[in-house]
């Protein structure tokens, strides 16, 4: 007998089904999640369609844990990768590289279930994967329940992908439950009991089965409908029943086998029967109850004091493995040993910092905290180093508020300089400033030290951005003699770009300096030295170095698996150095492009649309560069770091509405001092009666200067040396029009055409995204509308239309457009 008489058959989801098999097929969506109710059918979808997959790929499965999960990092990920031989998850990208060449000589198929439970690590991991595999051979699928939450906000981000569908398995049609009961019974249903199961049901399928084994008494609630459903079980399977129930939707054979105290052969025969009447699922390394919400109704069943004992069987039989610390600190919350508890989830919090899991090591270490108020001291830990921990997961987390009041309790026990440097870091973070607690670990930090380098470093860089150039330049002065003292070629490469940014007056000393940097930087300093240089560039007008700089950055950011990190403010460089230089489609592609990026930081976002509106006016569209312009001011705060940007839309508001120039101009005047570069722009802009008393610094400054002044054959005379297009479009009265558009080929845009021809050298979407500098996602994006466009069902026919396109003579081209012949 099996629970709810289940059947084989597989009732109402063909719709569903081909749309799986039409995304496994499919070169560009890699990626599916499919999200319903519980009982909906989603587990039996995917194993339908894995089973019909046979046996040409390899399907690998990993299923969140309901009890203990969020103790546990990367919980979905870990047998899977323990497949593939990946012992560290937190190294996103060696999970990646790993991932795609085990994709090399056979298609991979990696399910993730029940995503509603994840751990936050990996709802990242998985994002970060969605983002950057760009294998063939590679499918993801995840299950969750109707999302809420992170879950909720990941979902609608990640479906904004066209390598991403989302399937939402539908209820049963009353049909459909009638088919579903004629398998379960073995003969066609009255057709009052269809009615009758229907309306109960609902369609869920889950509940069609507990229906149809007691169609003559219906039980009032659900957990007594899934109670009903379960067959005759023996003692022995049910105490094995019972303990599963204890450990979550799955446990591993292991683990009951220490917890239970059946003799070994007697606990193989009560698992091999639970799994025989489908009560129980064999898993890899463990079992799986068929449905959570039976393991709901088994748990439920048992009385508080059977349940506390029994997480107190499981404390003391998991203590001896610490692959399972995180389990203990649940279990022993559960049985209510909260000096345990604590204990353990301590020990969790250690293991979370060793993989990289922050978010996860920041709620174990919350709950170390709360338990401390009725645990104290006697759990035998040192609260100060707690809290000193949580401040550090804190700041990886951008957990901003909470870090502060652990931040303030810490100094409050014993000021320290390492704990005012992560306070300031954590108020930094938060926009609230925090020189003070940086001038204070200065103060404590006497003696020549890496951390006085640091805080030294910080200082410069919160001053340089401040507008505070020479304190700045101190400050990074001093750190880089103390980084060269202690030889810390990581903190020599900041002090020089700092000095570098802070130099901006004196362009051949900033770029000396940047060369420094260059020449000791990490990965990671690089792409940030990047971003810095390219400024310096464009404020000089060396536009097209800029973006040679721009593309170095972007390189790098890519090549360490953080263009989401970095690329966006590399972008908007390069979005300002084609602007300046005319070459405004190309501009407005990468926009386009940026702006379809996920989770795209709102500075940028709004920099990109200054940007946009700049563009639009130029090319005699001035409506829509106000709609840009209005939803820039909408992003943009008041931080003194955005002040820039601010004076930036300023001189495009002055430019839409000349009339209202001076107030404009006087709203921003306050600023100007601190940020002369952009200053001159809305001083050209504006051409108030008195010129400010600005430092003119570069050919671009005194362009501006000169527009400011009346002299407009000097200023066009200067844009057209530096190959400035667009100011040259404000005082000249024809403007330059851009250069007349080819026919288009094949209909595609002319990034379209950029990409199609990598498509047709055999590139991956990651190639791709290497050659033209944008990320895989992006790449996607354009490949999909490319084969939309083409009517091409693969990438190998799109190809095939690249090359008839371009062998055929010109005159004879198909006009997409028109379906015409030239």
């Amino acid at each position: 007998m099996s629970i709810f008489r289940s059947s084989s058959a597989f009732v109402g989801r063909g719709a569903e089904l081909a749309a799986l098999r039409a995304a496994y097929q499919d070169e560009i969506g890699r990626t599916v999640l499919i999200s319903g109710d519980a009982g909906i059918g989603k587990s039996r979808l995917v194993h339908e369609f894995t089973t019909r997959l046979g046996s040409g790929p390899r399907v690998l499965t990993g299923r969140c844990l309901e009890f203990g999960n969020d103790g546990l990092p990367f919980a979905p990920f870990l047998s899977p990768l323990r497949s593939l031989a990946i012992s560290s998850p937190g190294d996103w990208g060696a999970v990646l590289l790993a991932i795609e060449r085990s994709a090399d000589d056979r298609p991979l198929v990696l399910v993730l279930e029940d995503l509603h439970w994840a751990d936050v690590s990996s709802l990242q991991l998985l994002t970060f994967l969605v983002a950057n595999l760009a294998h063939d051979g590679v499918f993801l699928i995840g299950t969750c329940r109707a999302p809420s939450g992170p879950l909720r906000q990941l979902v609608a981000e990640l479906v904004r992908s066209p390598a991403v569908q989302l399937i939402t398995p539908a209820p049963l049609s009353r049909h459909e439950t009638g088919r579903q009961l004629a398998a379960l019974l073995a003969r066609e249903p009255e057709p009052t009991l269809v009615t009758r199961v229907f309306e109960r049901s609902r369609g869920n399928p889950l509940f069609v089965e507990a229906l149809s084994a007691c169609p003559e008494d219906i039980p009032a609630e659900l957990r007594e409908l899934l109670l009903a459903g379960l067959p005759p079980l023996a003692d022995d399977e049910i105490q094995v029943l019972t303990l599963a129930s204890i450990a979550g939707t799955t446990v591993g054979h292991e683990v009951l086998a220490v917890v239970s105290d059946l003799p070994e052969p007697k606990l193989h025969q009560a698992l091999r029967r639970l799994v025989d009447k489908h009560v129980l699922l064999a898993t890899g390394t463990g079992y799986a109850f068929r449905h959570a919400l039976v393991r709901e109704a088994v748990y439920h069943r048992l009385l508080p004091v059977e349940r506390t004992g029994l997480h107190a069987r499981f404390v003391a039989a998991l203590s001896g493995m610490p692959e399972h610390v995180a389990q203990v600190a649940a279990h022993a919350y559960a049985a209510g040993d909260h000096t345990r508890a604590l204990q353990a989830a301590w020990e969790a919090a250690t293991q979370a910092a060793l993989t990289g899991a922050e978010p996860e090591r920041l709620h174990l270490l919350e709950r170390v905290l709360h338990l401390w108020e009725e645990v104290g001291d006697t759990a035998g830990i040192d609260r100060l180093t707690v809290l000193d921990h949580a401040v550090e997961a804190s700041i990886a987390v951008n957990a901003v508020s909470s870090g502060l009041r652990w931040s303030a309790e810490a100094l409050a026990i014993a000021p320290d300089p390492q704990r005012y440097y992560r306070q300031a870091r954590l108020k930094n973070l938060g926009r609230s400033g925090g020189r003070d607690d940086l001038l204070r670990a200065l103060e404590l930090l006497a003696e020549p030290s890496r951390l006085r380098g640091e805080v030294l470093a910080e200082l410069a860089l919160i001053s340089v951005f401040a507008g505070e150039a020479e304190q700045g330049e101190r400050y990074a002065r001093a750190a880089l003699d103390l980084a060269e003292q202690l030889d810390c070629p990581s903190l020599t490469a900041r002090a020089h770009a700092f000095l570098g940014l802070a130099a901006a007056s004196d362009p051949v000393t900033a770029f000396r300096h940047f060369a420094g940097a260059h020449a000791t930087a990490d990965p990671q300093a690089m792409i940030d030295i990047a971003t810095w240089e390219s400024a310096l560039h464009v404020a000089m007008g060396a536009y097209t170095t800029a973006i040679e700089v721009i593309q170095l950055g972007i390189k790098q950011a890519q090549e360490t698996f953080q263009y989401a990190k970095h690329a966006p403010i590399l972008v908007v460089k390069w979005v300002q150095a084609l602007t300046a230089l005319g070459r405004w489609p190309e501009a407005l592609d990468l926009i386009d492009e940026m702006l379809g990026e996920p989770e795209l930081p709102q500075l940028s976002h709004a920099a990109l649309l200054i940007s946009q509106g700049e563009i639009r006016l130029a090319q005699g569209e001035p409506a829509d560069a106000r709609a840009a312009a209005d939803r820039a001011e909408h992003l943009l705060g008041d931080e003194p770091w955005v002040r820039p940007y601010r004076i930036r839309l300023a001189t495009l508001r002055i430019r839409l509405d000349p009339g209202n120039a001076q107030d404009i101009y006087l709203a921003a005047a306050p600023d100007l001092a601190a940020h002369p570069h952009e200053a001159w722009a809305l001083v050209a802009a504006a051409v108030p009666a008195d010129l400010p008393e600005l430092p003119v610094i570069g050919p671009v400054d005194e362009a501006y200067r000169a527009m400011a002044g009346g002299d407009r054959a000097t200023a066009a005379h200067t844009w057209r040396t530096l190959g400035n297009r667009y100011e040259l479009s404000f005082i000249e009265a024809d403007r330059p029009r851009p250069a007349p558009r080819r026919q288009p080929l094949l209909g595609l845009t002319p990034r379209e055409s950029e990409v199609l021809k990598l498509v047709a050298e055999g590139k991956s979407n990651r190639q791709i995204a290497a050659d033209l500098f944008i990320s895989a996602n992006t790449a996607g994006v354009h490949v999909s509308r490319i084969l939309t466009k083409l009517g091409a069902a693969t990438r190998t026919e799109a190809a095939r239309r690249l090359f008839d396109a371009t062998r055929a003579p010109a005159e004879e081209r198909t006009d997409n457009a028109t379906g015409m012949r030239h």
